[in-house]
């Protein structure tokens, strides 16, 4: 049977009916008469068991997964107000969806990262194609803390077999990092890690689209304390970011969080720029008594070269990027989009919507997709947490 995708949306304000207004039109969309699997995703502002009470009205014995989100992408809707919600349906002979989970990843992102990968591994098989890995991007509300994707996908990674298309993201419900939840099948959970592994006759591409590019020479950390980065060549960060960014910059320090990104390159450092090889950090706040930034991944140690880089102010990286993917697969039937809350026009520092350049560039590929807080996907041979980048997925039926 040829495969059918319905994608389906809602920004209702009752939980309940969103979910079921989502649901239905997706049916209605792919022209969907038995439902295999779904991917569902609901704003922070609902009711996650109102929602998937509403989904299950309509979707009852369907296997599902998904979770919290701070945006909802589809074909006709972007939107990031809090009460979107987005259903995908598939139908197929040809694709098979397997979901698996580990939960506590508050208490230790490493081993839960473990567990999910042994359970991954058993099911791999020889047509296994692609994986999706959500995870629960906030720890605790107050103080704010993440968990960290760093330590989960390093344990992951471990189980995998090297040719395995793999994206990921945290669930990100608010720029409050108010609890995450995740969807399996008909129950809800928080502080999990999910994965969704697909086998069949089809590809999965992924590509990373950052729109930044380095604006200074490398530079060396020097001292950190886990995410916080407190020297960088041996001078407070914070004084060595405002002086790379100019004497005049006008910038308050305040607003360094969540707009001053730091690339680390993966590939040869002293070649031509590729995007594709660079893993962005953003800074998540500010600590002015200690002159130091607080980043969202743990990753940046003493001695790590990095560089500070700057938003492109024009979205020709994103037709660029998606030309590749074309070239590598001329036939897609599919798109699924993982952005970085931060790339929401009203956030982003740049005069365009991300997301709708993607969808238009896509010329009519059916797109679905939600914003996330953190971004994974292999940069050059290992799996990478992002930040402030878009992670694309086409898929192409064989």
């Amino acid at each position: 049977m040829e495969t059918k995708i319905g994608i389906g949306f809602s920004n209702q304000t009752v939980s309940e009916r969103a979910g079921i207004e989502a649901a239905n039109l997706a049916l209605q969309n792919g022209n969907i008469k038995r439902p295999d699997f779904a991917l569902i995703f609901s704003g922070g502002k609902h009711d996650p068991n109102e929602f998937l009470k509403g989904v299950n009205q309509v979707l009852p014995n369907v296997a599902k997964a998904g979770g919290s989100s701070f945006g909802i992408i589809t074909d006709d809707f972007i939107g990031y107000d809090g009460f979107e919600v987005g259903v995908t349906v598939f139908s197929s002979d040809n694709i098979r969806f397997q979901t698996f989970a580990a939960g506590n990843l508050k208490e230790d992102e490493y081993a839960v990262g473990d567990k999910l990968g042994k359970k991954i591994k058993e099911a791999i098989s020889d047509d296994s194609q692609g994986l999706f890995v959500f995870y629960d991007s906030s720890k605790q509300q107050n103080p704010p803390m993440l968990n960290f994707a760093t330590p989960l996908f390093a344990a992951l990674e471990k189980y995998l077999p090297s040719g395995l298309a793999v994206a990921g993201g945290g669930f990100l419900a608010d720029m409050m990092l108010s609890s995450c939840y995740q969807y399996i099948d008909n129950n809800v959970y928080t502080q999990n890690a999910i994965g969704i592994l697909m086998s069949g006759n089809f590809t999965m591409d992924v590509a990373i689209l950052h729109g930044c590019q380095p604006c200074s020479d490398y530079i060396t950390v020097t001292k950190t304390n886990g995410p916080v980065l407190l020297e960088i060549d041996n001078q407070p960060a914070l004084e060595v970011i405002d002086g790379l960014l100019g004497g005049n910059h006008g910038i308050n320090v305040k607003d360094f969080a969540m707009n001053v990104t730091l690339g680390v390159n993966r590939g040869d450092k002293f070649s031509a720029f590729k995007e594709s090889e660079y893993a962005n950090r953003l800074t998540l706040a500010v600590d002015e008594e200690n002159k130091a930034l607080i980043m969202f991944e743990p990753d940046l140690k003493e001695g790590t070269e990095v560089q500070l880089m700057r938003r492109n102010l024009d979205s020709n990286y994103v037709t660029d990027v998606i030309n590749v993917l074309k070239e590598k697969n001329p036939n897609p039937s599919f798109a699924f989009y993982i952005n970085c809350g931060g790339r929401a026009k009203p956030f982003s520092g740049v005069g365009f919507e991300d997301a709708e350049e993607v969808r238009n560039n896509l010329n009519g590929i059916p797109l679905a997709g939600f914003y996330s807080g953190v971004e994974v996907a292999k940069v050059g041979e290992h799996l990478q947490a992002l930040d402030w980048t878009g992670v694309l997925c086409v898929f192409s039926e064989l």
